[in-house]
């Protein structure tokens, strides 16, 4: 599909009125949970650290599906969120101890060279298509299988080998 000219020309200078956000979310001494962080619709966040040293936990929703990440006993840095979402923070053992996580938010579409493309003369490339329930665990997904009336919702990536096996 061939775009206009004009759009573009004028998609790039949109673009760059954009800007990714780094945002810190605090849970302070006496507190139990921080402020709410809002992921655009056509957007995303990335974690980009957390305090692993007190403990604390990610309460991230995504269509309507709750999700605790508590660290340190799950690794969040680099864990990618596709919007619309929420994530707070909340401390778990010690409302005396304060704790954070650093995210960054990108009101754009999840970024091209986050895709996948398999060029021309490649080699073997094997292209796997996963699901998870909860991000952090994820298995092989049956292609063509419907997947219906799941208590929760499912999140699916793909993932390449290059010089794969010829079965």
């Amino acid at each position: 599909m061939k775009l206009p000219l004009c759009f573009g020309l004028v998609l790039p200078f949109l673009a760059a009125s954009l800007e990714a956000q780094i945002q810190t979310l605090v849970v302070t001494p006496g507190t139990t949970n921080s402020g709410v962080l809002n992921v655009p619709a056509n957007g995303y966040a990335m974690v980009k650290s957390a305090d692993y040293t007190d403990g604390g936990a990610l309460l991230i929703n995504v269509g309507g599906a709750s999700f605790n990440l508590r660290f340190p006993d799950e690794n969040v840095d680099n864990l990618v969120i596709a919007g619309p979402a929420t994530i707070q923070l909340q401390a778990l053992c010690c409302v005396y101890m304060p704790t954070f996580a650093t995210i960054e938010v990108q009101p754009t579409p999840f970024p091209p060279d986050k895709t996948l493309t398999v060029g021309a003369y490649s080699g073997n490339v094997q292209v796997t298509m996963q699901v998870s329930t909860n991000l952090v665990d994820w298995t092989t997904a049956i292609n063509g299988m419907v997947y219906t009336n799941s208590p929760g919702a499912r999140f699916f990536r793909i993932q390449m080998v290059t010089n794969a096996q010829s079965p």
